[in-house]
């Protein structure tokens, strides 16, 4: 059953009176006289614990639920709550034993995530995308099955639990050997790992529900063996521990921080230093490719931002700068960056391929890290990489009705054998079942940060989409936000901002750094949009009920020409329109597996008069009904491209250099993928003929990396030689 929906003005009379009444709110500061770093200035901050470091966050997160859904954002929630994130346990027998109360695994059952443990992983990742769905969307019946689930790990918490393994005791040699066996590979620690799954679900359902029962549960389990916190197959547990000091201020916690970024300050690159714990807390070797720096792509996602917070709890930057450049890297060229916003993690890293797989795993991973670095420095860039892989890899990775999903996607899927069946078909659930239990954090992961709050008592609007926003401004005074809009299905967004009273606050606005020539009005009156050097304009202002502001993102159509590093620098283009990638559109008129064999494919891309750009048109139609993100898109690109005789003749990948020893980094090897893209720019073939493109996410078989014409090839700029110019 869900929820009524509460109006806004209904939402802001709550908080003033919890506020009157001294009830607070869940994630507020209530008591700044009891915390261990006391916040300065003038006033309290409305957002965050009351135990915060001295080195404050560029953003603090708002409450799930202060952020509600709307227009074709909504549909899209209500569509993953009738899916997948509310009926998991009817996905697979696993999800019911995970984290349950009879459901206890000791000894290697629990050591190694293949004979028992998986449920752990899998339970952590669909909890927290069940809480926070549960309250964006104000449902219930969502909120109630997180309650039932997370309250068996709550009540049973004990001083004896290692972690939230309540059912182990800390003091028992065999319990302690089975949580934390370092048996290289994929068994390293990994019980230690998935426990700060649970911790981030906790940490949420503390957030939202302001439940004291979640605190002492995390003090327990942090508080209770703080040399854990820096342990786990990846460094899952600092961020889920952190929140627990912030909330609880436990010495033991803080004594565990401490000592993890005191002990591991950020070093210069090493490629012989062992993977676990200590490899990223150094800087990446840029003389050579991210791909040739291997690791499996969610213990990278999981490890890299942690020692982001190294910076928060130090000051120092270089933690900051360490995580951050990490991710820089993956941009440089054709290094690992897809074109649909997500780096290449088949498992293991790897270059940028038109045949190369992205773990769903790493969609929700890739655009949780992103969002640390966000809210931790304040760079809009980490917004437009979020924006770019949640409305292009994020629909791909999920049928439309959200009850089927791909282990990889690739950005060309031609038929059900290319790039390839198994983890690139679309089925009900993957072995194993990390995937099927991460895509829960997708929307939610999204939604729940489009705004946040900042320290200087405003908000920022960090990504966009139709949204409304109850949440706390100035001198904790309420405020109701408006979000309308269709974007990236059209670029404006109106907002309207009423306050319960007329107040002074910033608003701080990030600009897409794709948009050369942002526009931006409050109350009809053009204003300034040029950015600040993080992406950012400040509207500071005496705000009054009813005031309006509108910002337009102008889109343009851009083609971008890059190398297939996986198939010998084979040349490729792409073709973007705002934060959208677009695609041939190859309908699949049955069901997500089975293209239309008649409508043709083979096309490269051409450029009639030596520019692509202009021989693009947009076509736009009415949003419709109800949005799923369907094959007949509201907004089309059409292009000109040449059909040609294109072999699917595969081709080997690069050398991937030398392999690092098994223990110290994945136990997956590094797979020789294949491309079957065109060697060469394409000569000859027909005529130039219009061809329509899609959103990539509408598209569910495709060509986005397309083969350019020689004609194409000698107008785009591209960021280094051909090969073939290189013997000339």
């Amino acid at each position: 059953m869900m929820r009524k929906k509460m109006s806004p003005t209904a939402a802001m009379f709550r908080a003033v009176a919890a506020f009157i009444l001294g009830l607070g709110l869940p994630g507020i500061a209530t008591n700044p006289l009891s915390a261990a770093e006391p916040k300065t200035g003038p006033k309290v901050a409305n957002y965050g614990g009351p135990f915060e470091p001295l080195t404050r966050p560029a953003f603090i997160p708002l409450p799930p639920g202060e952020i509600e859904p709307q227009g074709w954002l909504r549909d899209w929630c209500l569509t993953a709550r009738d899916g997948y994130t509310g009926h998991m346990d009817e996905m697979h027998p696993d999800f019911r034993k995970a984290w349950a109360a009879d459901y206890r695994m000791t000894g290697d059952q629990l050591a190694y995530w293949d004979k028992g443990a998986w449920p752990y992983e899998g339970g952590g990742y669909w909890f927290e995308g069940l809480v926070r769905l549960g309250y964006a969307l104000h449902d219930d019946s969502l909120i109630r099955q997180a309650k039932t689930r997370l309250d068996v790990v709550v009540t049973n918490m004990n001083e004896k639990s290692i972690l939230f393994m309540w059912w182990l005791d800390r003091n028992n040699p065999d319990h302690v050997q089975a949580a934390a066996k370092a048996a290289g590979g994929e068994a390293q620690e990994w019980p230690i790992w998935a426990n700060g799954l649970m911790g981030r679900a906790l940490a949420a359902y503390y957030a939202a529900s302001g439940d004291k029962r979640i605190l002492r549960a995390m003090e327990a389990a942090y508080g209770g063996d703080p040399s854990l916190v820096r342990k786990g197959w990846s460094m899952s547990n600092p961020w889920a521990a952190f929140e627990a000091y912030t909330w609880t201020g436990s010495p033991k916690i803080k004594a565990a921080l401490t000592e993890l970024f005191a002990n591991n300050p950020i070093q210069a690159p090493n490629r012989t230093i062992d993977l676990y714990h200590s490899w990223y807390n150094r800087l990446p070797d840029e003389t050579i490719p991210w791909y040739l720096q291997p690791d499996h792509g969610v213990h990278f996602n999981e490890s890299v931002a942690p020692w982001a917070l190294g910076y928060l709890w130090t000051g120092d930057p270089a933690f900051l700068q360490a995580a951050s450049r990490w991710y820089d890297i993956i941009e440089r060229g054709d290094d690992g960056m897809q074109p649909h916003g997500v780096p290449v993690s088949d498992e293991n890293k790897g270059a940028t391929g038109s045949f190369r797989g992205t773990e769903t795993c790493n969609v929700a991973g890739y655009m949780m890290t992103q969002i640390a670095l966000l809210r931790v420095g304040g760079n809009g860039r980490m917004a437009d990489r979020v924006e770019r892989a949640f409305f292009n890899a994020a629909p791909a990775a999920v049928s439309r009705d959200f009850k089927a999903h791909v282990y990889f996607q690739s950005p060309n899927r031609i038929n059900r054998d290319l790039p390839g069946s198994g983890p690139f078909i679309y089925r009900q659930t993957h072995f194993p079942l990390c995937c099927t239990a991460s895509l829960n954090r997708l929307l939610p992961g999204y939604v729940g940060h489009m705004w946040m709050a900042t320290d200087d008592h405003g908000l920022a609007a960090l990504h966009y989409g139709p949204c409304q926003v109850s949440a706390l401004v100035a001198d904790r005074m309420p405020v109701a936000l408006t979000c309308q809009t269709d974007y990236p299905f059209n670029d404006f967004i109106d907002i309207a901002v009423n306050p319960v009273r007329p107040a002074v606050f910033p608003l701080a606005i990030r600009i897409p750094g794709w948009c050369a020539t942002p526009e931006l009005s409050v109350n009809g009156s053009p204003g300034n949009g040029a950015p600040d050097a993080n992406g950012f304009v400040r509207l500071e202002r005496l705000w009054k009920p009813g005031d309006r502001i509108h910002l337009r993102f102008p889109m343009t159509a851009r083609v971008k020409v890059g190398h297939d590093n996986d198939a010998q620098d084979t040349p490729y283009a792409t073709v973007s329109y705002g934060p959208l990638l677009f695609a041939l559109a190859i309908p699949d008129p049955k069901d997500a597996n089975t293209p239309d064999a008649a409508v043709p494919w083979n096309y490269a891309l051409d450029a009639p008069g030596g520019n692509a750009e202009t021989n693009l048109a947009v076509e736009r139609q009415p949003m419709p009904a109800r949005w799923d993100w369907p094959f007949e898109s509201p907004l089309k690109l059409h292009a000109l491209a040449r059909r040609f005789d294109w072999k699917l003749l595969p081709r080997e990948s690069l050398p991937i250099g030398r392999s690092i020893s098994k223990g110290t980094a994945s136990a997956f090897p590094i797979a020789k993928v294949r491309t079957l893209l065109p060697a060469e720019p394409v000569v000859g073939g027909g005529a130039p003929e219009p061809i329509t493109l899609i959103p990539y996410g509408c598209a569910k078989f495709r060509i986005s990396m397309f083969p350019i014409t020689e004609r194409a090839r000698k107008a785009f700029v591209s960021e280094k030689p051909w090969p073939r110019d290189l013997d000339r």
